[in-house]
């Protein structure tokens, strides 16, 4: 058996025990989150396992029931002035609940007089009669001036306590819970998706912000009218009251009961919107690549199932609402008709008079209505519940190592740097049976250099993760100096240790404040937020080759990185990276691949820059570039998790043992002659700047087409200045007309979804016949009040009878309309919600790359934000403010009709004051308008940032900058919160004067009808007509009120959505097998560039790519491309895929412009590796065959067989059908990168894109992947962008980049022996030349 095999085996012994139980992940993960969870009570589905008795506990566990978050634990964040809110908030509450009983009270007071004028008029005490009721009338009025009043400050009072109070505690909430997530360990984000804190941020807190603010105000405010109701009733008339109360348990068991299950269905359903979110953001984090394969119908696919989990949850809670609505209302009707058969009763025995009985069932249909009208705060408050249980689950969590608590521990100040990692067993949290290291021993001293190298999972970036403390080792000790890094504090740990690592993480901020992030905070003097000078970060740049490149940015330091970098090549954010781990000055630095996304130039100087940088500190590094190591003072071999082999490089080469056989496996063809030598001395005297500038002085020579600089810049900066002149007239154009499509947005965007608007049709006939059906009680309650009143027993009898039967009629009627309203409505709401959510999230795939560049408007967290909260005010606004407003409408309507019809002056007078009651609307819904508008963008802003820092919270950790990020947060909810004080300042007065308005027209219709029957041109009964339909009507109109700032949330929202769902992007990103452009019959690999000329739209005037024109034609060749980073080759792959436009010249694939190309063809002939691979979290042989969902089993172990992952994946409990995780994170860098091989060569395509594909390889599998890509690219064009120069050197031509121009183009050894820029790159990175 020869060497290279035995390696093999052990390789597949090292995999097998690596990932043994990775299928087990979810079920852990699930059992996790239940320990850490003290309130959930909802019951998840577990991922598919394997029978086994652990699931069958796991599954035990998931069946217990916890408690869910009380109404006290919503208001934990309340300080003390809060509470003083909350107590004038109950205390208001009570009154604005008090008033509408009292009201009953007056009124039957005011139909006294009314009678007993009617009396005396008719006995000829005509002007005695009229004196007493003038004096009576104006009393009466009075009194109704002083309870509209005492509403308007109440009211006001109430909406503005409650919502302030709300406003305070969730801004604190948001902070503690933005806060607790940044606190966490590593191994509780190895169970948890971005996704779904990022939601939890926007959607939950909002939700329980909503449940404990003037919601609650409108719960107590119909508890206090209900029992404030039962009190006037009991008092004016205990036997007819007790009667009604008999059965009232029936009706509060019937509500208690609706709580409960409104609060589980909320529970499940906040939980699969947390699921769809963490979807979002995996989907649009990775787009490029989902772009890449044509993922868009899957992906929108895979949103639409987590969303599916949530429909079915809000369908559920829309019969539960309107089944038990409607029988509380036909049981409140019943109770009229008993109550009035019982009440004729007693006032034919001489118990009760029949204006006692008025005042009863006054009372008590005040008392019912409040009933009906504490549905949606029942909701509200229902929905705030289920939402707590995982914020404050997350909240009350208490890490095991905790970054930001500065009092634990001991401080690391004045350590040296010595490490020692002594007999550590080590396995991750969420695979506890697969060990990752094994009794793992490695000694560091302090200053010294220490090399890590081995096989891709062997555990070496374990190691880094141990040594910041990251994890805790099961057994072993990790030692400081000695002590324990258990017994550091944590954040002191970490601000002695510098960490640049394989993959870089930048944030959406300036280069400057990435880089000045890096230093250690200042806690001596309270300066948490300390930042080193300008010049300190310009030091730190230029020691990591940095400055160069970042002076030639338009805005130099300034410059925004864009989100997670996306705007600066892979060596561009490395170099950075290294500049931000420089300024710290750490005393210990570790180097996880610092330099495998550089150039071979740049990562020479950039190695001499960490060379000096490690002097006199501890240093240890993790390569699988061995040249960068091979001056290490000690090299430790890793594999199966314990030490193979140490010592320095050349005692390692002596063994001739695993390390001698990476490097062999590394080295470079040797067709390198005596000049190469003599290159390789000039290039550590002749910086490559000076070469670029020697090539550039030639004229362009070299360049392989033309120059079209001057043309280029022209074209470019006349785009820019149109861009930037344009902007702000577009934007205030935006905003005016967001203000006019307010109101025509919506019915717009329910017209996209037509097919579920069969369910309007039930819904407004149910809702208008239940507005109507309260002015039209009005009618059928007058005569019960005559037939009371009927001398006659028998003939009472008779009529009391007959209307108490009507009673029963409207019962039925009732338990039909408001049922079917309540069903009608609340599925169509969710059903349409369903449908806004995915076409906003189809909309969002469907955008071009240049969309997504823009990371402050269009950041994965703001976007996720949007589709969380947008949708959710649109559901609300057709669910609950549609039948408010629709039933409002028809019960004024109805009312105003039998107002007209028994006098039309007196109507006249009443509609008189309508204007006044629009004008409050319109004041407060543009209140509102405005306030939502402006908070919504802010809070837009602050959860793009939150997303950003938690998608990214190990570098974070590794910065120690949680307490930055934590003030950032805070400084950027301080707008949002401003603005929704200012607004509720301003809403509370037009919603007190909307409450009190009601009261204020009694007044005025009671005194204008005295007037008109003192002069006797109105009778008794036709006033009461008039007033008991203007009095239910107005009922309605009051929930109208409260549900307008609803209304308003939802006309701004579908705005937004809307511009989002109808947006149409310059490349048109849907997948589509009909959609514009040609398919070529005969498709060829043919790929040519022609006087190219681009720059990114986000930095138009930034020139990336120079007149480049190149050619891999025929068909079948393999073109590399090598140079610097950041001059343009990356550039040349995203063109070629046609995620950008060029802004001159073309890039043509066989023989068609790729403009003219139908995108879905164009990009399935193609297949890209990334430089840093994405996985989603499908198995592993759906993320295989995520380029190609119709590949059989064979064709995807054929693949991976040819990405030499075959053995692992099978090797694993579940094989293929794996989980790994979002963005594959069970998986080490190299597993990751070989299943993103496997993934493109199962495309089987035309083209094949390798930007870096081996980059996260170590030399074996380096050496075993790139035979298969060789193999693979035989027959079809390959496109490789590459540093390490060993896997291009067999290319058909290798194009030479710098600055964005071509400056020699050959093979190999053409290049090597022109003694040009590639030779000079080929003998920096030799691991033979002598040094």
């Amino acid at each position: 058996m020869s060497a290279d095999t035995k390696a093999e085996l052990e390789t597949r012994r090292d995999e097998m025990a690596d990932v043994k139980s990775i299928a087990k992940d979810s079920e852990e993960s699930n059992e996790i989150a239940e320990k850490e969870s003290t309130y959930t009570t909802v019951e998840t589905p577990s991922q598919e396992q394997e029978p086994s008795s652990k699931t069958e506990t796991t599954k035990k566990k998931k069946k217990e029931k916890k408690p869910l978050v009380s109404i006290r634990e919503l208001y934990r964040y309340a300080d003390t002035l809060d509470k003083v809110l909350v107590a004038i908030g109950i205390v208001v509450s009570c009154g604005t609940g008090v008033v509408m009983p009292l009201m009953t009270v007056i009124f039957s007071g005011m139909v006294g007089v009314f009678l007993d004028f009617n009396n005396d008029n008719s006995s000829g005490n005509g002007q005695d009669a009229k004196d007493e009721l003038d004096h009576e009338a104006r009393r009466y009025c009075l009194y109704f001036l002083a309870l509209g009043l005492s509403m308007w400050a109440m009211s006001a009072a109430e909406r503005i306590a409650w919502n302030v109070a709300a406003e305070r505690m969730s801004r604190r909430m948001r902070i503690a819970f933005f806060t607790s997530i940044l606190r966490q360990d590593a191994g509780w984000f190895d169970t948890r998706k971005t996704g779904e804190l990022t939601t939890q941020i926007t959607g939950d807190i909002n939700a329980v912000q909503e449940g404990t603010g003037d919601k609650v105000g409108f719960l107590i405010q119909f508890i206090a009218k209900f029992v404030a109701a039962i009190v006037i009733a009991f008092t004016r008339g205990w036997r007819l009251a007790l009667v009604v109360m008999a059965v009232m348990p029936l009706l509060v068991g019937s509500t208690m009961a609706m709580g409960v299950v409104l609060a589980r269905t909320a529970a499940g359903g906040q939980s699969a919107y947390a699921a769809a979110g963490g979807v979002a953001d995996e989907v649009l984090a990775s787009i490029k690549t989902v772009m890449a394969f044509g993922g868009q119908e899957r992906e929108a696919k895979r949103y639409t199932e987590k969303l599916e989990q949530a429909r079915k949850a809000g369908l559920l809670r829309a019969w539960v609402v309107g089944i038990n609505m409607g029988f509380v209302m036909f049981a409140l009707y019943a109770l009229y008709a008993l109550g009035f058969w019982y009440g004729g009763k007693l006032v034919r025995q001489g118990e009760m008079q029949p204006a006692q009985v008025l005042n009863v069932f006054f009372a008590l249909i005040i008392g019912a209505f409040s009933l009906g009208g504490a549905a949606p705060s029942i909701s509200a408050l229902a929905s705030a519940r289920g939402a707590a249980v995982s914020v404050y689950a997350t909240i009350d969590r208490q890490s095991p190592i905790d970054a930001i608590n500065n009092t634990h521990g001991i401080s690391a100040d004045g350590v040296s740097g010595d490490i020692e990692l002594r007999n550590i067993d080590f396995s991750y949290p969420t695979r506890r049976d697969v060990q990752v290291l094994n009794n793992l021993s490695i000694r560091v001293k302090a200053g010294q250099s220490v090399a890590l190298v081995g096989e891709s999972g062997s555990g070496k970036s374990t190691v880094i993760g141990l040594a910041e403390r990251f994890y805790d080792a099961d057994s072993g000790t990790v030692l400081v100096d000695g002590t324990d890094v258990r017994d550091y504090n944590v954040r002191s740990l970490r601000q002695q240790i510098g960490v640049i690592m394989q993959m870089p993480v930048l944030f959406g901020c300036s280069i400057y404040q990435n880089v000045a992030w890096g230093a250690t905070t200042d806690h001596s003097n309270n300066n948490k937020n300390s930042l080193p000078t300008r010049d300190q970060v310009i030091e730190a740049c230029k020691a990591a080759n940095a400055h160069g490149f970042i002076m030639q940015l338009p805005d130099g330091y300034d410059t925004l990185c864009g989100e997670r970098g996306a705007l600066l090549s892979g060596g561009q954010k490395q170099r950075i990276a290294i500049a931000r781990a420089l300024v710290r000055n750490p005393k210990i630095l570790l180097l996880d691949e610092a330099t495998s996304a550089l150039d071979t130039a740049a990562e020479r100087i950039v190695q001499e820059a960490l060379d000096r940088a490690a002097a006199n500190r501890t240093t240890i590094t993790v390569a699988h570039r061995l040249s960068t190591i091979r001056h290490a003072d000690v090299i430790y071999v890793i594999g199966q998790g314990t030490v193979v082999e140490h010592g320095s490089h050349e005692e390692l080469m002596a063994l001739n043992g695993t390390y001698a056989r990476l490097v062999e496996a590394q080295k470079i063809r040797q067709t390198l002659e005596t000049s190469v030598s003599n290159t390789a001395h000039a290039a550590t005297t002749s910086p490559l700047s000076s070469f670029v500038a020697r090539t550039m002085d030639t004229g362009g020579t070299m360049l392989h087409g033309h120059d079209d600089e001057d043309d280029t810049a022209n074209l470019i900066d006349a785009g820019a200045s149109n861009t930037d002149s344009d902007t702000g007239a577009r934007d205030t154009t935006q905003l005016a007309a967001r203000r006019s499509r307010g109101i025509t947005a919506l019915p717009r965007l329910l017209g996209m979804h037509r097919q579920h608007l069969g369910l309007f049709v039930p819904a407004f006939v149910f809702t208008a016949i239940d507005g109507a059906a309260f002015p039209c009680f009005s009618i059928v309650f007058a005569r019960m009040l005559v037939a009371m009143a009927i001398e006659n027993p028998a003939r009472q009898r008779e009529q009391v009878n007959l209307y108490a039967g009507m009673f029963l009629v409207f019962a039925g009627t009732m338990l039909a309309a408001v049922s079917g309203r309540n069903i009608c409505f609340k599925r169509a709401a969710e059903q349409i919600t369903f449908g806004v959510r995915r076409d906003a999230f189809a909309a969002m795939l469907r955008q071009d790359a240049a969309y997504f560049d823009r990371s402050k408007e269009n950041g994965v967290g703001a976007l996720t934000a949007r589709l969380a909260t947008e949708a959710h005010d649109v559901c609300r606004g057709v669910g609950d403010a549609f039948p408010a407003f629709i039933g409002g409408m028809a019960s004024m309507a109805a009312g105003l009709g039998i107002a007209f019809a028994h006098d039309w002056r007196l109507t006249l007078v009443v509609l008189a004051t309508i204007p006044m009651f629009v004008l409050a609307f319109a004041m407060e819904g543009r209140s509102v308008f405005a306030t939502a508008r402006a908070s919504k963008s802010a809070y837009e802003r602050a959860s793009q940032e939150a997303a950003e820092t938690v998608a990214n919270v190990r570098t974070v950790a590794t910065l120690t900058r949680e307490s930055t990020f934590v003030d950032q947060f805070r400084e950027n909810s301080e707008a949002p919160y401003r603005a929704a004080l200012r607004g509720h300042a301003v809403s509370c007065i037009t919603y007190g004067y909307a409450q009190a308005n009601m009261f204020l027209v009694y007044a005025l219709t009671f005194f204008v009808g005295t007037r008109f029957m003192l002069h006797g041109t109105l009778e008794v009964q036709n006033l009461f007509n008039v007033m008991y339909a203007i009095v239910f009507a107005a009922m309605s109109l009051a929930m109208m009120a409260q549900q307008s700032a609803t209304l308003t949330k939802a006309l701004v929202s579908s705005d937004s959505l809307l511009q989002t769902i109808q947006s149409t992007p310059l490349i048109e990103s849907q997948i589509s097998s009909d959609g514009e452009g040609i398919v070529p019959a005969t498709r060829r690999g043919e790929l040519r560039l022609n006087h190219v000329a681009f720059a990114y739209p986000t930095r138009p005037r930034t020139r990336v790519l120079h007149g480049v024109s190149l050619s891999a034609a025929p068909a079948g060749r393999t073109i590399a491309l090598v140079g610097p980073s950041g001059s343009g080759k990356s550039t040349v792959v995203s063109l070629v895929q046609r995620l950008y436009d060029a802004q001159r010249g073309g890039v043509t694939v066989a023989n068609n412009d790729v403009r003219d190309w139908q995108l879905s063809a164009l990009r399935g002939s193609m297949a890209l590796v990334g430089q840093e691979p994405v996985l989603f979290d499908y198995t592993i042989g759906e993320n295989i065959a995520y380029g190609k969902p119709g590949a059989v089993q064979g064709e995807i172990e054929e693949a991976a067989k040819m990405a030499d992952i075959h053995g692992f994946i099978t090797d694993l409990p579940n094989g293929y059908a794996t989980r790994i995780g979002q963005t594959g994170a069970q998986l080490s860098g190299g597993q990751r990168q070989r299943i993103a091989i496997a993934r493109a060569l199962l495309r089987n395509p035309e083209i094949l894109l390798l930007d870096e594909a081996s980059s996260a390889l170590d030399s074996k599998s380096e050496k075993l992947v790139l035979g298969a890509l060789e193999r693979a690219s035989r027959g079809r064009t390959t496109l490789v962008v590459a540093h390490r120069l060993s896997t291009v050197q067999n290319a058909d031509a290798i194009v030479v980049f710098c600055q964005g121009r071509i400056v020699e183009v050959g093979t190999h050894d053409e290049l090597v022996a022109q003694g040009g820029l590639y030779s000079l790159l080929v003998a920096q990175q030799s691991l033979d030349i002598a040094h």
